[in-house]
């Protein structure tokens, strides 16, 4: 008879979780980082630390694939939270689901709260480090305070184009989640 092994978690740290101080080496698991996670580092500290990490092997580079960065920004334009959503953003998403799509069960480390709107809608545990997270799946529209013209929610346009007033983004949906958080058990330091 075989007995199945639990599979350790898998990290995606997102920029925030290595700024506010998650550690790889505290921490039991698979830990991963993206290209653009690492370019947004800065500090000598930070760096030093992301190496060292790096270098014990606690800690993975990796990108993701193009084609599930294109399902991703799809489904964060669908929500209406593309606009906000850096590349990086976009990218620590698409890795947590190509680790899904391998088996892993990934959780998404992450203090953004439109990050953790597309990880809840992509079915992707997600943990924050020093805030509360979101409770409620959110969907948005973009619209001119000032004329009323609505726009399409992927659009990355920051004025109206009727009026030139700036565009807000405002809720037009919006339901309560399961709780898409993962426990995350830190030892103390």
């Amino acid at each position: 008879m075989r007995v199945s092994q639990k599979r350790s978690p898998t990290f995606v740290l997102d920029t925030s979780a290595i700024i506010y101080g998650f550690n790889p080496q505290l921490i039991e698991g698979e830990h991963y980082i993206t290209p653009r996670v690492v370019s947004e580092l800065s500090g000598r500290k930070t760096k030093a630390l992301v190496d060292l990490f790096l270098s014990s092997g606690r800690l993975k580079i990796r990108s993701p694939s193009e084609e599930t960065k294109s399902h991703v920004m799809a489904q964060a334009s669908s929500t209406g939270d593309l606009p906000v959503l850096s590349e990086t953003d976009l990218e620590v998403v698409a890795l947590a689901l190509d680790l899904k799509a391998e088996g892993h069960e990934p959780v998404v480390v992450s203090d953004d709260y439109s990050l953790q709107n597309l990880c809840n809608l992509l079915s992707i545990s997600f943990k924050p480090m020093v805030t509360k997270g979101i409770s409620q799946e959110f969907w948005w529209f973009v619209y001119c305070p000032a004329c009323g013209e609505t726009y399409d929610s992927s659009s990355k346009l920051t004025t109206c184009q009727i009026c030139g007033h700036a565009l807000k983004r405002k809720v037009y949906s919006k339901k309560q989640i399961s709780n898409g958080q993962a426990k995350l058990d830190v030892p103390p330091q």
